[in-house]
């Protein structure tokens, strides 16, 4: 695992009042050296290897680079800022009682939450989902234990429309039916398989973006023991830390053009409605948390993350208060960036303000993250307005 070098933190209404970054090498908007971008700074990791820069900041006329001012953490050597504690055998953790989140919570209060994690599954994310996997426990228990809400939907998708395994499936089903009856290149998978004897092909949902998951990684993949046959979890479920961690080792076997945005999107749309393939995961009444997990840039989704936002918003009724956004993310494609949150990635998080959380993908543990998420989701649970 990678050593960890930047905790970038989006909170108090970060970019909200328009994102002044300069074009990156792609065209999108960069943030090294970003104007007017307030929400979003970074924090040296005690256990980083020589000079970390910041991601994002401010920067005065003279190009100089400052810290923009609003609350971080990390468990580096700077001093922590208001709204931030440490405990030494816990890791940082957001204190939301110091944290300049004004008067006290003005909304109904929420009774439910659904969970979606995104989880990039190409070839270099073996490590990062079973970080997830083993963070995910003490995550949900602090949840139950601190939340109001105890009424949960929680699901996992990729990042693509097709694994290895379907692509293999396919690949020779297609040859053994028609190019060349005599091959059993299926016997990788299904010792002494001819043709005519291939396994059932993939369900059609295990072959479409966005699409819950409720198996995990094999050829043909492993049945996760997921209740009522769904491809998404409640907090009924038996043994949900063990269904969860099945469907979080999905395999490092997905296509290099992961597409996260376009997959958020889709699985919060189409995939929720009558005919798709997990109906009835969202629900207007109910507070969303997304977490986004990919080690690359986001090169594969239309749009861009100002676009993501207002479409994603759009599919919770325009309720601001409904939709907490968190994103461990990095650049394991450009060399001296693997560790540092993307620009596209630390955009959109931004969009979602002090409901918004963005850190490196690179941590050893993601459980001091995740206690950290606790508290944003608290507050948004007090802050939420149901639709009426």
């Amino acid at each position: 695992m990678r050593e960890a070098s930047v905790r970038a933190v989006a909170l108090a209404g970060a970019m909200l009042g328009g994102v002044g970054c300069g074009p990156a090498e792609d065209g999108t908007a960069g943030t090294a050296g970003a104007t007017n971008v307030t929400g979003v700074t970074s924090v040296t990791q005690g256990n980083t290897q020589g000079t970390t820069s910041a991601t994002a900041g401010t920067e005065d006329a003279s190009g100089t680079g400052t810290e923009s001012g609003v609350p971080t953490s990390g468990n580096g050597t700077d001093e922590p800022t208001a709204g931030v504690t440490s405990n030494d055998s816990q890791g940082p953790k957001l204190d939301l009682a110091m944290a300049d989140f004004g008067a006290p919570p003005s909304g109904d209060g929420c009774t439910k939450v659904d969970f979606l994690f995104v989880l990039d599954n190409s070839i270099s994310m073996g490590d990062e989902q079973q970080n997830l996997a083993n963070s995910f426990p003490g995550f949900i228990s602090t949840i139950q234990s601190q939340v109001q809400a105890q009424d949960y939907h929680i699901m996992v998708i990729d990042t693509d429309d097709q694994d290895k395994w379907g692509e293999k499936w396919d690949k020779c089903h297609n040859k053994c039916m028609t190019d060349d009856p005599g091959d059993n290149c299926l016997t990788v998978y299904f010792p002494d398989i001819i043709c005519g004897m291939e396994p059932p092909p993939p369900e059609a949902c295990d072959q479409s973006l966005g699409a819950g998951r409720n198996k995990g990684a094999g050829g043909p993949p492993l049945a996760c023991p997921i209740d009522g046959g769904l491809r998404y979890m409640t907090q009924a479920q038996a043994d949900l830390p063990g269904a969860f961690d099945c469907v979080a080792d999905m395999g490092a076997t997905g296509n290099s053009n992961e597409r996260p945005a376009e997959a958020l999107l889709t699985a919060l749309g189409p995939q929720t409605e009558a005919g798709g393939c997990h109906p009835g995961f969202l629900r207007d009444d109910a507070v969303l948390v997304v977490t986004m997990i990919s080690d690359e840039q986001e090169n594969g989704s239309p749009g861009t993350p100002q676009s993501w936002y207002a479409d994603l918003l759009a599919l919770k009724g325009g309720n601001e208060t409904a939709i907490v956004m968190l994103s461990l993310n990095g650049d394991a494609e450009t060399a001296g960036l693997e560790c540092t949150p993307t620009a596209k990635m630390v955009e959109f998080v931004g969009y979602f303000g002090d409901r918004g959380i963005i850190d490196s993908i690179c941590a050893p543990d993601y459980s001091p993250f995740f206690q950290e998420a606790v508290g944003v989701i608290d507050y948004a649970c007090d802050e939420f307005v149901p639709p009426r």
